[in-house]
């Protein structure tokens, strides 16, 4: 890594080629350094938050979809990925309700996703997934 770099956007570009390089910490340090820089780049925020749920730390991923969304209400992606991590630390609500709000923004995206993915099975027989996925 290059710390001379004052471009957000090369930043970024260096925790994407990580991220698709299976190294998760050194994305989420080009994606500090983004936020450090320009602290409203809402792509680093999901994205950073992304790698922190590759790594399992879903609470601090979390915290970095919130803030997306803080920046702008229709990240869908930001919103799905907050449920997926509140479903996997089985927290229904919170799950549920950014869902709904994934779905709303972004259904034909979302609906397709949300029935297939393995996270949400606890959540299949719940009333609320079904109206969700089932329009």
């Amino acid at each position: 890594m290059n710390e001379q770099l004052q471009d957000p956007d090369q930043w970024y570009r260096q925790g994407m080629a990580f991220d698709e390089q299976g190294q998760s910490q050194n994305a989420i340090a080009c994606y500090d350094k983004v936020i450090e820089l320009q602290a409203d780049y809402c792509a680093a925020w999901v994205r950073r938050g992304l790698a922190l749920m590759m790594l399992a730390d879903f609470q601090p991923a979390i915290a970095n979809f919130n803030q997306a969304v803080a920046l702008n209400m229709e990240l869908d992606l930001a919103w799905y990925l907050k449920a997926y991590c509140h479903a996997q630390m089985q927290v229904d609500e919170f799950a549920l309700l950014a869902l709904q709000k994934a779905v709303a923004l972004n259904p034909d995206q979302w609906i397709a996703m949300a029935s297939q993915e393995v996270t949400f099975n606890h959540l299949k027989d719940d009333p609320r997934f079904q109206e969700l996925v089932t329009g």
